[in-house]
């Protein structure tokens, strides 16, 4: 396929990819199940890169062997597609992101590079919770929304409904879909991005036979009228043919006639703004406006200027060393032409550039502003950094994302052959780095090493991937990672003397909202569990040695803190006075380390910290005769049934249970309910260990 790919892009795409109000950045999203995969498939077959006939059975983007032997998505991937619109072709750089609770992280980094997102609904099952978590990510970056109803062809075969009776049914989705926006937007927001035919943003149809409708569809049914009852009228007109064509077994005319990949893709160039405009509103949400001379051409993505790009995924390659998927928010990303970290402060030049498609990397010798991008050859880069060229330096780097999920189980692995002890811990340390859901360490003590995850396929799924590097491990029982929190602002306490450094330091619980650079500037950060080092003197050396002692210090005491020994999580410690004194050289580190840690522990036992255990939300569908035996499950699992629902053709169990009692539960589900039930999962937040029924989450 990489002859295709390569043939695609040099014919058509770069002669696009400079015409940037032509360009789209889209992500398709949805509960896990609900037809994402299928639905890309039939958009990829539009621009020739997939024979037609596989379409929606291919699974292309799920190219990895491990998604191929599951059948679900496990990472984000992308490429790159030609659409044509009233006569004028289209660049869309579409992403397919995963729908399972564990790796919520590519769906947040997804999100961030684009500015569109395709959401996609089961109208049977309506809007699951992980639709719900998706969405709402969506929403806090402003990406604007396009929903597709998917399996329409299941109210017709499954449940035997009539034209007006789908009808209902794709209108009550709808409807669910436009009150849940109104939860994460304000009312001009939600007036201008909810979906409806009208507003090109709705389409509806099924994947899997790859025919779908829009309001181009309705106009032509209608003879060309826009009136509100013509349209009306023209869709039950055609639901009418749908379901007839259902019943002869003719859905291939529907496919024909209705062909998904056009309905989608014209939605996604009516709907989606180009970079130039979306950047003007979506930037500063993440990015601090300095009013320099850089501003113009961000908010603008202009390829005039700097380059300024967005790391949103790193993966390890044997050949390639790290690659990293990028989006330009302004310049042009040349190959070779030195890049600065501004996490790191290190310059490094790329191998290559170009563009994702698919499994394949097509090197070009530019990109400009408003594409999505691969690096190859920057060493020491993480997810979230910021890339600029000379020149670049001084803007602030683009915000830090922020995660629904964080690592709340571990695992301890040791090698196959223990001979190999020594040599497996730095390649692990190499691959966490690529998924900030992943944390790694190892015991110093007595040599332990811990993997922790966001849950239990997270850490099977990381596993078989190491394997494939040849790092072949065993891993021993689950654990749960208990977490420690403040449960109010400490107070402000001193540490040192005249041999050693002095520090005041103050540890803060943030707030919902939490800007971290109204407090200061900020010195290191883990962003998943939402732990902030700031100096709000200015006179600690931001290039100095001392530096890296004052995040180790940080470091250590996020990862035992002072109640229970436990990782602390949703802290924010503020460096208010500092006296830097350090000498010899066998003694400086200890010299700012030891009372920093001090003060800090200090500060943060002033807050009242508890031990906390995190809890995971579910939402299970299933018929009524399973209802019995899944709420008994989760009685036997120290779960809490909140609601049992039974809109729609299903019942619908909200509840939740303590993360330890999870483990096996999705085999236990499908093994009781004979593959009838279908569940989907959320954060649940984390309680005070040995919490009553009546105490509420802490997020």
């Amino acid at each position: 396929m990489s002859h295709i790919y390569k043939k695609f892009v040099n014919e058509r795409a770069v002669a696009l990819i400079d015409k940037t109000t032509r360009i789209r950045n889209c992500t398709v999203i949805a509960h896990i199940d609900h037809g994402k995969t299928t639905l890309t498939d039939s958009l990829i077959a539009s621009s020739g890169l997939l024979s037609k006939e596989v379409a929606a059975t291919a699974r292309l983007l799920d190219y990895d062997m491990i998604e191929q032997e599951r059948g679900i998505t496990i990472k984000a991937s992308g490429i790159s597609l030609i659409h044509e619109l009233d006569g004028q072709d289209y660049l869309i750089h579409l992403i397919d992101t995963p729908g399972h609770i564990d790796f919520s992280s590519h769906v947040t980094r997804g999100l961030r590079l684009t500015d569109g997102a395709i959401i996609v609904v089961d109208v049977i099952e309506g809007i699951m919770v992980q639709t719900e978590t998706v969405s709402r990510q969506a929403m806090s970056e402003l990406v604007r929304p396009i929903l597709f109803v998917n399996k329409v062809d299941r109210l017709i075969k499954e449940r035997r409904l009539d034209a007006k009776r789908v009808a209902e049914e794709i209108n009550k989705t709808v409807r669910e879909f436009n009150a849940m926006l109104g939860k994460y937007l304000d009312d001009d927001s939600l007036e201008k991005w909810e979906v409806s035919f009208n507003k090109s943003s709705l389409c509806i149809g099924s994947a899997l036979h790859k025919w779908g409708l829009d309001l181009s569809v309705l106009n032509k049914a209608a003879g060309g009228s826009e009136a509100k009852g013509d349209l009306a009228n023209a869709f039950i007109a055609i639901l009418e043919e749908v379901v007839e064509s259902y019943s002869r077994e003719e859905e291939g005319s529907l496919t024909e006639k209705y062909p998904i990949a056009k309905v989608l893709l014209d939605s996604v160039v009516k709907t989606v703004p180009d970079p130039t405009v979306a950047q003007s509103y979506r930037l500063p949400v993440f990015w601090t406006q300095q009013g320099g001379e850089h501003d113009k051409s961000l908010l603008e993505s202009s390829s005039d200027g700097p380059a300024v790009l967005l790391v949103g995924d790193v993966q390890p390659d044997r050949h390639a060393g790290l690659v990293a998927a990028v989006r330009v928010f302004s310049g042009t990303l040349n190959r070779a032409e030195p890049l600065i970290n501004l996490r790191t402060g290190k310059e490094g030049k790329s191998l290559q550039v170009g563009i994702f498609m698919s499994k394949s990397r097509i090197a070009l010798p530019e990109v400009p502003a408003g594409n999505l991008a691969f690096i190859t050859g920057i060493k020491d880069i993480a997810v979230g950094d910021t890339l600029v060229t000379k020149g670049a330096e001084g803007i602030s780097p683009m915000m830090e994302l922020e995660y629904p999920t964080e690592p709340v189980v571990t695992y301890s692995i040791e090698p196959k052959k223990l001979s190999q002890l020594s040599e497996i811990q730095e390649p692990i340390s190499q691959y966490v780095m690529t998924d900030p859901a992943l944390e790694f360490e190892v015991n110093p003590e007595t040599g332990e090493m811990l993997l922790s995850g966001a849950g239990e396929l997270h850490i099977e799924v990381s596993i078989e991937k190491l394997a494939r590097q040849g790092i072949e491990v065993v891993i021993g029982k689950p654990m749960v990672l208990l977490k420690e929190q403040m449960t109010r602002d400490g107070i402000s306490c001193k540490s040192g003397d005249d041999s050693t450094s002095i520090f005041t330091v103050q540890a803060i619980l943030p707030e919902e909202g939490f800007k971290a650079e109204e407090y200061g500037t900020l010195l290191d950060s883990e962003p998943m569990g939402g732990c902030y080092l700031l100096d709000s003197t200015g006179k600690i050396n931001p290039y100095g040695e001392e530096l890296e002692w004052i995040r180790e210090a940080f470091r250590a005491l996020v990862r035992s803190g002072p109640s229970s020994g436990e990782r602390l999580r949703h802290l924010a410690i503020i460096i208010k006075e500092v006296q830097l004194r350090f000498e010899a050289p066998e003694t400086s580190w200890r010299d700012v380390t030891n009372p920093l840690i001090q003060a800090m522990r200090c500060s943060v036992a002033s807050g009242n910290p508890q031990t906390l255990e995190p809890w995971v939300r579910l939402e299970i569908s299933a018929p009524e005769e399973h209802v019995g035996e899944l709420t008994a499950i989760l009685a036997r699992r120290k779960g809490r049934v909140h609601e049992i629902d039974s809109e729609r053709s299903l019942y619908r169990i909200n509840a939740e249970i303590p993360v330890r009692e999870s483990f096996g539960l999705a085999r236990e589900i499908r093994t009781s309910t004979s593959g009838w039930a279908t569940w989907g999962a959320k954060p649940g937040g984390f309680r005070k260990v040995g919490a009553d029924d009546e105490e509420e989450p802490v997020y």
